[in-house]
């Protein structure tokens, strides 16, 4: 009984963190949604404006489970929007996350961190990817992934991150998701690979933002069956229209 306290209350801190709506941002659009596993995780995923000409997406995931992982990842968000709103260059922003997280986080506990500003006019995006799962980009039915490379947050002084820029154009959609989306397992064991991801995305070229995020959740539902989910399922989609 102890234990599923914990568990609801762990669920409330990461609910109480994670947005119930977006910002407003002409030209652009949003969708999301976060299934936590029983053993609550620490994802994470936020959009929040900047300045006038910039905002930033988030999405990050906590190494542990259960109340230390919900509280990690809220203090690791109040951390990046703090740095973020000093500091426009991603890669400045994660470095000094990570240095706060070394003063005042848990010692064995560590984050994967995808940090994105976007120049709202000319659809440029700057961005940085601390340990976390690379993003896909569809655009029509072609799919890639970003680059970018580092380590994650709250584990070494000298932290490696690069920095890097990519132009979107109308009708981008940008998947940003944490690891339980590719840990998904089939009810015999198989996972659902990021092979089979890619898949599912060339089959989604037209669909709404909301469209695209149901059917991927969809598909994973299907896919998993009766099997238990392990990890905590976020997906963060960031939709271009075009500049207003």
């Amino acid at each position: 009984e102890r234990l599923e306290r914990e568990l609801e209350l762990a669920r409330q801190v990461q609910q109480s963190v994670l947005p119930r709506t977006f910002p407003a941002v002409p030209g652009y659009g949003f969708s999301a949604r976060s299934e936590p596993a029983r053993q609550v995780g620490g994802d994470l995923f936020d959009v929040f404006v900047l300045d006038d000409a910039h905002f930033g997406v988030v999405i990050a995931d906590v190494s542990d489970k259960g109340m230390p992982a919900a509280l990690y990842m809220a203090l690791t968000r109040s951390l990046l929007l703090a740095e973020a709103h000093r500091e426009l260059s991603p890669h400045a922003v994660l470095v000094s996350v990570n240095r706060l997280l070394l003063e005042l986080g848990e010692p064995d506990m560590f984050v994967t961190v995808f940090y994105g500003v976007v120049e709202r006019l000319t659809q440029r995006m700057t961005y940085a990817r601390a340990g976390h799962d690379r993003p896909f980009l569809l655009r029509g039915p072609e799919v890639t992934t970003l680059g970018g490379e580092g380590n994650m947050l709250g584990l070494l002084d000298n932290l490696f991150l690069t920095e890097e820029t990519i132009v979107l154009r109308p009708d981008d959609r940008l998947v940003l998701y944490t690891d339980g989306m590719t840990d998904v397992e089939a009810p015999d064991g198989r996972l659902f690979d990021l092979d089979q991801f890619q898949s599912l995305l060339r089959c989604c070229d037209g669909l709404t933002l909301d469209e695209l995020r149901d059917t991927i959740f969809t598909d994973l539902a299907t896919y998993q069956g009766e099997a238990d989910q392990f990890d905590d399922m976020t997906l963060l989609l960031l939709g271009v229209d075009g500049v207003e």
